[in-house]
């Protein structure tokens, strides 16, 4: 009996949690409500709308003087684009002017640029903006002119398609 004296605060403690505690909310049990069911959205565009009812809108863009004088600053410096060329001749002025000639003619849809490093001129072509591009011209080209390699070099950025 001695030894229940000690734990007689602790089973009152229990015993005092296991009852409810008036304290505590509890929301009331509710039946589930049922809802009603929901109507399709209408299909966009409605097809009810007659063709002659749109009317064009207008637009108007509002700017500062600065934000068109940095727009124009913007567009007149030319950015240089690294990328690749494939050469296909170092030499003498007369035979890389025919030799670029020549390549224009037979290719006219590659670009072909004529530079100078001292003592030689070379002949370039083509604006790849990867070397897998370039190697691939390079071994398209392979048969017709021998010797070439591919170059790093800045580039032409790529000619917008006009064409609509």
């Amino acid at each position: 009996m001695r030894f229940l004296l000690p734990l007689l605060p602790c089973l009152l403690a229990l015993h005092v949690c296991a009852q409810e505690d008036p304290r505590l909310f509890k929301p009331a049990e509710q039946t589930p409500t049922v809802l009603p069911a929901r109507t399709p959205p209408p299909a966009w565009p409605p097809d009810t709308v007659a063709q002659d009812t749109v009317k064009p809108g207008k637009v108007t863009v509002l700017e500062s003087d600065k934000i068109k004088a940095q727009m124009a600053n913007y567009a007149a410096h030319t950015r240089p684009l690294e990328g690749f060329r494939v050469q296909i001749f170092n030499g003498d002025r007369n035979t890389a002017e025919s030799m670029r000639r020549g390549f224009l003619g037979s290719h006219p849809d590659i670009p072909a640029y004529l530079s100078y490093l001292a003592p030689n001129f070379r002949v370039r072509v083509g604006d790849m903006r990867d070397r897998v591009a370039a190697e691939k011209m390079r071994e398209d080209l392979r048969e017709e002119y021998p010797g070439l390699y591919v170059v790093p070099e800045q580039i032409e950025p790529p000619r917008l398609n006009t064409e609509r």
